[in-house]
């Protein structure tokens, strides 16, 4: 039915979101929009009925009276749609499920709009109970807008690909991580060492001691670009007794080793630096080496490099806690045990399939590729759910990173 200009105005802002609600019972379409009519003070652009039928009401050039908020409705097509049962979690039924989608990815097509919800007003699918009150649309239309299914079958009946799940980042946090735990074999003594590493340089390779900026009148960047130009010479590099790099290295033989290992990458290169420290530890270090591949605490390994490898003035118990404290930060984030918490975890395999569900009954959505790295949010045996919703991944193939 065309309700004209009644339980309406004149809509004012350009056409940019879709508003789904429920009508808390299970009618037609057509007998929705009646109900609407004669109420007076309510309105909808579409009314879907439990059986899938659709009834236009509120032209759409027009606003609807839905969402107590003339903000959003300025902005929203909205639809009212019948339950399948009136009580808790308010259910719809599936053909009046896939009559909403269809009529939702039309919409978009024809405005141009890219269905998304963010859980507020600043997606472009927004609900009632954003602006009120409410618990309009109900428990069923929540949960699934806050799994990212309406989003998912909108933009699949638009036939497009939804978008892909952004891989997470690979931080100089994650780097130093992997490149000792992969030799260290202690989660305690890479934690240990880490501890320390960031007590010195805050994990920046690039990192100049803090009194020298100001002697020198460098930045961090400054003097690691004079450095591998020339116009810092190499021989005031070795002998300038300035604290540089991951572990602030200042004696002028380690400064010496340190640029030597160099070649044609930047002092302030993390994997040299990596490669660099690994050499010291595994050749001049073997006793501070030891103890991290055989530490039972944080405290123990933090104090191995503290009073062995770093050897700063202040050697003081408080001085060990401290740096012993920066160190369990690291273990508890990146260690493997402990109960289940989301993890980060990479792709290993060339490429590796999403599916809808945890098995291989389930069908594809996209692919990811080797080297990629993915939040998992839950466990199903061998599969890992992604923190996108996209889908879940076989386990089996991927390494485990580290927990978030």
């Amino acid at each position: 039915m065309d309700f004209g200009t009644h339980n309406s105005n004149a809509r004012t802002e350009p056409i940019t979101k879709i508003t789904i609600h429920h009508m808390a019972c299970v009618a037609s379409g057509a007998d929705c929009a009646r109900a609407h009519y004669r109420k007076n003070s309510a309105s909808a652009n579409y009314y879907i009925g439990t059986n899938g039928d659709i009834c236009g009401g509120v032209s759409e050039d027009r606003r609807a009276w839905t969402s107590g908020s003339s903000w959003n409705d300025q902005r929203a097509i909205t639809f009212e749609v019948s339950n399948s049962e009136a009580k808790e979690p308010w259910p719809v039924s599936d053909a009046a499920y896939r009559s909403a989608i269809r009529l939702a990815a039309d919409i978009c097509k024809r405005y141009g709009i890219t269905p998304h919800y963010t859980g507020d007003k600043n997606g472009t699918l927004t609900l009632h109970c954003m602006y009120q009150a409410t618990q309009c649309p109900g428990t069923t239309w929540k949960q699934r807008h806050a799994s990212g299914k309406v989003e998912r079958d909108i933009l699949e009946a638009m036939a497009i690909t939804p978008p892909a799940p952004q891989p997470e980042p690979v931080s100089d946090e994650e780097k130093i991580w992997n490149y000792l735990s992969a030799r260290i074999h202690n989660d305690y003594g890479v934690a240990g060492l880490m501890g320390n590493l960031y007590a010195e340089s805050t994990l920046h390779s690039n990192n100049l001691q803090n009194t020298f900026e100001k002697r020198l009148g460098m930045t961090d960047a400054e003097y690691t670009a004079a450095v591998d130009d020339g116009s810092y010479p190499e021989d005031k590099f070795i002998r300038d007794g300035a604290g540089y790099g991951l572990a602030q290295w200042t004696f002028w033989s380690r400064k010496e080793n340190l640029y030597a290992r160099k070649g044609n990458k930047s002092i302030g290169d993390l994997d040299m630096q990596l490669d660099f420290l690994w050499w010291e530890l595994s050749t001049g270090y073997k006793g501070t080496l030891q103890a991290l591949q055989t530490a039972v605490s944080v405290y123990g390994a933090s104090t191995a490099v503290l009073t062995q490898f770093e050897r700063p003035a202040d050697q003081s118990e408080a001085m060990k806690q401290k740096r012993a404290s920066y160190g369990q930060v690291y273990f508890d984030r990146y260690s493997q045990s402990g109960a289940f918490r989301p993890y980060i975890a990479r792709i290993m395999a060339d490429e590796l399939n999403v599916r809808k569900g945890p098995g291989i009954s389930y069908d594809i959505v996209q692919t990811v590729r080797k080297g990629e790295a993915f939040t998992i949010v839950q466990e199903s045996g061998e599969w890992g759910k992604l923190k996108s919703g996209v889908g879940w991944i076989c386990l089996t193939y991927t390494m485990k990173v580290r927990l978030v």
